[in-house]
């Protein structure tokens, strides 16, 4: 019986999982050469009500009824191991932290806005620090990251602390926040002259904040947005924005968005999105959210389905060049990096019809036999195993 799967999750074949196991492993190694340490954290999270991805969590009841969720995110995790761990880092006593994590989160959405419930997340995070050069080296990585895997990155680097600036100079009450929030990150122009409508702005702040649609583009964009918003606390958080620029030696893959306010109540500082030409949607995410889970912290992840649905296709899965009944040279080779396949059949004729059928190159019994034309490597592989049989 064939088994239809739940809503929202998917197999993986063996070319797809060996393709999305190299971006992973890519990545990794790009954050250890930063000096990034690797962490883990469990699946199952005690229920919080004011888990910021609550709404998206699964819910599970324990045996001693209590209620546990399903990791769907992994930054509220990471904060708790390090106030469990390295209280002196959130004290900023010691030294800051730099972990990199991979693994599953899991979304309880309606499958039909979305198209999987099951996702990987890759991601950093810079904890006990908060500065210029510590939201520089973030986005440096998050730039590098598009680039290992062969894509070329654009990276839309806003500051959420802009709009909030414009909120508090005009009182904007907390119930319209949001809305206003969320129709200036979508650029949507009716949605926030219909909000702002009901405020009795100046005339210099109801221009402001229709400005910031617009105020995207490179690093002029800041004198623009001086001009239109020239007030002692907009301006600050445009030197912020300045700060961060200033630590570029290249900056042509950057973008200023200074209508970026997603999530405005979560993300403090200084937030961005990567993305690549001829794919619209964002491969990565992150900013600094400082107070929010710790006091000083900044980070980004990845969504790996998203990222692989930017690369091409992957082909099928490299198949072993050498199928063998000798353990002993079988393991000879593997040292040397080739991969050899055991036959499960002590029959020499069984074991080449099964090798050809796998289409492997060689056979490997009493000899190493080739099993089609022009094989590859056969001085190589000739070389090793009369070492090893010498």
């Amino acid at each position: 019986m064939i088994e239809v799967l739940p809503e929202g999750t998917r197999y993986e074949l063996p070319g797809q999982a060996s393709k999305r196991a190299r971006v992973v492993d890519t990545l990794k190694t790009l954050y250890s050469s930063w000096g990034y340490l690797q962490v883990d954290v469990p699946v199952l999270e005690r229920y919080h009500p004011h888990h910021p991805r609550l709404a998206q969590s699964f819910k599970l009841s324990d045996r001693d009824s209590g209620v546990l969720t399903l990791r769907s995110d992994f930054t509220p995790m990471l904060a708790n191991l390090v106030r469990t761990n390295y209280p002196r880092v959130v004290t900023g006593e010691d030294p800051a932290l730099r972990f990199q994590y991979a693994g599953k989160v899991w979304h309880a959405i309606n499958p039909d806005m979305a198209r999987t419930r099951e996702f990987t997340q890759v991601g950093l995070e810079l904890i006990g620090v908060s500065n210029a050069r510590a939201d520089a080296e973030l986005i440096h990585l998050a730039r590098e990251s598009v680039r290992a895997v062969d894509l070329v990155p654009r990276v839309e680097i806003g500051n959420p602390g802009f709009v909030r600036a414009l909120f508090q100079l005009a009182a904007v009450p907390k119930t319209l926040q949001e809305g206003l929030a969320d129709a200036i990150d979508r650029k949507d122009q009716s949605t926030l002259v219909s909000l702002l409508g009901g405020l009795d702005l100046a005339p210099d702040l109801f221009s402001a904040f229709q400005a910031t649609l617009d105020l995207y583009g490179d690093v002029g964009v800041l004198d623009a947005a001086r001009r239109v918003a020239p007030w002692e606390e907009t301006c600050r958080e445009l030197d912020r924005l300045e700060g961060v620029l200033s630590e570029f030696e290249d900056n042509s893959d950057l973008l200023l968005d200074l209508g970026m306010a997603r999530r405005l109540s979560y993300y403090t500082g200084v937030t961005f999105r990567a993305y690549t030409f001829d794919f619209g949607q964002p491969l990565l995410g992150g900013g600094r959210y400082d107070g929010a889970l710790l006091p000083f912290a900044a980070g980004f992840a990845i969504g790996l389905e998203r990222l692989m649905s930017a690369l091409p296709e992957a082909g099928e899965p490299e198949t072993p060049l050498v199928m063998s009944l000798d353990d002993v040279s079988a393991r000879t080779l593997r040292a040397a990096g080739f991969s050899v396949m055991r036959a499960l059949t002590t029959d020499v004729e069984e074991a080449r019809r099964q090798a050809e059928a796998y289409g492997i190159a060689y056979l490997l019994a009493e000899q190493l036999e080739p099993l089609v034309s022009d094989p590859p490597q056969q001085e190589v592989l000739e070389r090793l195993l009369e070492g090893d049989r010498g």
